[in-house]
């Protein structure tokens, strides 16, 4: 069949560049014996550890227990799905409960529930109202997930129309938006939108998003703000996490102010800020759930209703996802929430101070470069998809530590990267041998440049 034939070639191409994507074996141990250590989880976006709680589990069974005891009577029995969209058998008043405390919690007068972070991207972007005249313009980070690029691409805005600037550099988009006034001097003022997140799921920093706001203001600008690795890490009680610092023993924790893990625009106490036009928050990350949140104006929602397709044409969330993001914010709110920060943050100052002092020992010219980050994502550079897959590879069968590469064209060529997640469920002593062994592949890739393809330390 020629169709399967051009498939084929496509993946020929992409194994052939080093860049061919295929699903991992599922992490359990690093060899297949028995009394082989188990795998440490340097790798997931479970950053609180409430993926694998048990006590979160049955938090969320006790919940979801009680809620079907007093909704279902023994005529209508439970429900395991929601039967339809939420326009048509799929809604429910745990739903619109559950929106009405999201809205109350980021600080917005409504919200709405997606079924993931990329639907909720998908939805936003593609379906706002771009004029037919082409005087309307999307600015977008240069490094915005790609769940954010494909929903400008779904939507009617023409292609010249979207614009870029550098990566969190708000001149750069101060220069963007004055290039744009004098490329449209039209009697029409242009609507325009610019697109950040709060933190960056490859490089782990963090936008400058107070200055990006009243920049906006000041040109007559909306600002959406995707969460999606904001939440739970950040919030009212640890704005000071949001800047690096290198004491292991800094206390940056505020009592008395209020719920932490809401986001880094409540960190900021910027939810209420007149540019921003929405905020969208992912469950699947620190919440250790599933599905998704835009929080905004009662107009904004409202349309998103109207006009989202991947909301009016998707089967609702189950109850069981429901009650989870509903306890899924009770904890990331809680002392226990708190508590779990803190552990993250203190690892995330120990991994930053015993990774740079290694990579300082190596001398000028070293091709590792540890990237700046205050948050729990930590990246290395490791040029190369070959060298940064080689490496990845031994860590894992080495020394049991779950790490993955970052592959250009994911990150841009030159840029391939080894992405560490610090979380609560870490251990001292397991980032500690951690950033030991990255050190001693580090240094045998210096010694032996070009032989990492085939390296591996078991066969030595």
């Amino acid at each position: 069949m020629e169709m399967e034939s051009r498939l084929q070639e496509c993946l020929d191409r992409r194994e052939r560049e080093g860049t061919l994507r295929s699903l991992m074996p599922i992490p359990t141990s690093s060899t297949s014996s028995p009394t082989a250590s188990p795998i440490i989880d340097f790798s997931s976006n479970d950053y609180l550890g409430f993926a694998r709680c048990p006590e979160q589990h049955q938090r969320v069974e006790s919940a979801y227990k009680q809620f079907m005891s007093n909704t279902y009577s023994h005529a209508q029995g439970p429900l395991l799905g929601a039967t339809g969209s939420r326009l048509l058998s799929g809604d429910s008043n745990l739903a619109r409960s559950l929106e009405a405390d999201l809205a109350r919690i980021h600080n917005r007068p409504a919200a709405l529930l997606f079924n993931s972070g990329y639907d909720a991207n998908l939805s936003v972007l593609s379906s706002l109202p771009y004029r037919e005249g082409g005087e309307d313009v999307i600015i977008m980070d240069e490094l915005v997930h790609n769940s954010l690029v494909m929903g400008v691409r779904m939507g009617r805005l023409q292609k010249e129309n979207v614009f870029t600037f550098q990566h969190n550099n708000v001149e750069d988009l101060r220069r963007v938006l004055q290039n744009l006034m004098k490329l449209k001097p039209s009697a029409i003022k242009p609507s325009v939108l610019i697109v950040i997140e709060s933190v960056y799921s490859m490089d782990g920093d963090i936008a400058p998003i107070k200055d990006i706001l009243d920049l906006a203001e000041h040109a007559g600008a909306a600002v959406i703000v995707d969460e999606a690795h904001g939440l739970g890490i950040y919030g009212s009680t640890n704005a000071d996490d949001m800047t690096l610092e290198s004491s292991l023993d800094k206390i940056s924790h505020r009592d008395n102010v209020g719920a932490g893990g809401t986001g880094a625009l409540a960190a900021l106490n910027l939810e209420q800020h007149p540019a921003l036009l929405c905020s969208v928050h992912t469950f699947g990350k620190a919440a250790g759930c599933h599905g998704a949140v835009v929080a905004g104006s009662n107009t904004i929602i409202s349309y998103l209703v109207n006009y989202a397709r991947p909301f009016v044409y998707s089967t609702a969330l189950p109850p069981h996802s429901l009650v989870s993001i509903q306890q899924s914010y009770e904890s990331m709110m809680s002392a226990d929430g708190e508590r779990r920060r803190k552990v993250v943050f203190r690892f995330v100052r120990l991994f930053r101070q015993e990774m740079k002092r290694g990579l300082s020992s190596f001398g000028k010219g070293c091709q590792f470069e540890l990237l700046t980050s205050p948050s729990p994502i930590q990246a290395v550079i490791v040029p190369g998809n070959e060298s940064c897959i080689s490496i990845c590879k031994d860590l894992r069968l080495a020394d049991s530590f779950d790490v993955y590469p970052i592959r250009s064209p994911t990150v841009p060529k030159g840029k391939e990267r080894i992405r560490i997640i610090l979380h609560a469920h870490n251990k001292e002593e397991e980032v500690r041998a951690l950033v030991k062994a990255l050190l001693s592949s580090f240094r045998r890739a210096m010694v032996f440049p070009g032989s990492m393809r085939s390296y591996s330390r078991s066969k030595l």
